[in-house]
């Protein structure tokens, strides 16, 4: 069991470090839909594996808080945000919203537990951490059920607030490893650094021409990379 316990934290932490790096490069590419895309796939893969092992090490090995929160956070915007991309301004599916829905009830269940004193937490780490994952999936299903045709021309949006969201969550467990005797600052200012990007590359991303976009290339010039995300 101890074997198996050093080489999740292993591959949790190699993955997450590799995840980290080719973030950035998917960031630095933004313009260029090839590069783009390759290297966005590429942090997807490996932030499934620091989720997968995440979960095994909270299952079998230690229950923490922040690391739940950030790991539903952090997979369930990872996984959203593809979708995003891929549906584009088609409307989510049932597996979709099930997803969604089995996201939001485990992390009100997890609060409960937290309430009611049974772990050891950091209000000012895991309020931020879980509203964040509410709003999210929140906003979700509000979209599929209720504002869908009102809000399916924002997918581009919803694609950079998931995608730079999952890298938040990565990056705030990892400054929170790394860096333990400076919690919860270690832990909450990557957090801050990622929503000022999103509010930023928002903001740029809203007063570019469509037609100049990297993802209106993909729809006028270039169809056959757009179809990789099918």
């Amino acid at each position: 069991m101890q074997t198996l316990h050093t080489l999740t934290i292993l591959t949790h932490v190699s993955f997450g470090t590799l995840g980290l790096f080719l973030g950035l490069l998917a960031l630095g590419y933004r313009n260029k839909s090839r590069q783009h895309i390759r290297y966005g796939r590429y942090f997807l893969y490996t932030l499934t594996v620091v989720v997968v092992t995440a979960f095994i090490g909270i299952l079998f090995f230690r229950s923490s808080s922040f690391l739940l929160m950030l790991t539903l956070l952090g997979g369930y915007v990872g996984f959203s945000g593809y979708r995003a991309v891929r549906l584009r301004e088609r409307q989510t599916t049932p597996l979709d919203v099930s997803i969604t829905l089995i996201v939001l009830v485990a992390s009100g269940l997890y609060l409960r537990r937290l309430q009611a004193g049974d772990i050891n937490w950091s209000p000012a780490v895991v309020y931020p951490t879980l509203s964040a994952l509410m709003l999210v999936t929140g906003y979700d299903l509000i979209k599929h059920f209720w504002l869908y045709k009102r809000l399916r021309t924002w997918w581009l949006y919803e694609h950079i607030y998931k995608m730079l969201s999952a890298y938040s969550a990565v990056l705030s467990a990892f400054s929170g490893t790394v860096l333990p005797q400076f919690k919860p600052y270690s832990q909450i200012l990557p957090s801050v650094l990622c929503v000022s990007a999103i509010l930023y590359f928002i903001r740029k991303q809203s007063r570019r021409p469509a037609a100049n976009t990297g993802y209106a290339q993909i729809r006028t010039r270039d169809r056959r990379i757009s179809d990789r995300f099918n």
